[in-house]
């Protein structure tokens, strides 16, 4: 990688945007979920629409990476490990965003202790975590140059990345209608998914470009 032009006043901003999250995270457990949006109306308020629009940006770079190889798109090799390096970090979020609308991080070791099969936000983590056990091999992978793996994780990783959007437009599905709820929501999702995505993708590549990292 060669020498980038980030430095001190970047990680200020980004450490004071840290700062200013944990902030707000200790003014939800003191005052409650009620501050995210969360009401008896509404099911979910701040942590889940953030989770919804993570969720897509990473599923939009991991589809951009694995149609690479699955349907031999040459110009989205050059920009493969890019995107699976947006997907890794947009799930990461993603997934602490569930965390912390637990409204208490120490309840997690009951999903794990007592999972209700029957409810489609345990399918959702399941999914979730095999999600990111795949961009981590993929990153890997990808580092190592080992392109045969790379490809045949790519006819995993592509139907994946689909199923963690389904998988969540299938929570919505569930819940008491809305008025742009459809039957259709799924494919819906899959293409804001790659929009979103790719337009996270394009961003990442032209600050790459203009801090002068020429290759990751």
């Amino acid at each position: 990688m060669q020498g980038n032009k980030f430095g001190r006043p970047v990680l200020g901003a980004f450490a004071a945007l840290a700062a200013v999250g944990a902030a707000c995270w200790a003014y939800q457990l003191a005052c409650g979920l009620a501050v995210t949006g969360m009401s008896n109306a509404n099911s979910w308020g701040l942590y889940i629409c953030a989770f919804m629009l993570f969720v897509g940006l990473s599923a939009g770079g991991l589809i951009v990476a694995s149609s690479a190889h699955v349907f031999g798109v040459e110009r989205f090799k050059a920009v493969a490990k890019p995107a699976v390096i947006c997907s890794t970090a947009c799930i990461c979020v993603a997934g602490m965003l569930v965390l912390v609308d637990l409204g208490g991080v120490a309840r997690v070791w009951r999903m794990l202790t007592g999972p209700n099969f029957a409810s489609p936000l345990l399918w959702d983590m399941v999914v979730i975590t095999a999600y990111l056990a795949i961009n981590v091999l993929d990153l890997v992978w990808m580092q190592r140059g080992d392109e045969g793996r790379v490809r045949r994780l790519s006819y995993v990783a592509l139907p994946v990345a689909v199923l963690v959007h389904s998988v969540t437009a299938w929570i919505f599905g569930l819940q008491i209608a809305r008025a742009w709820y459809t039957a259709v929501m799924a494919p819906i999702f899959v293409a804001s998914a790659l929009d979103s995505g790719l337009a996270l993708l394009l961003l990442a590549l032209l600050l790459l470009d203009r801090a002068g990292i020429s290759r990751l």
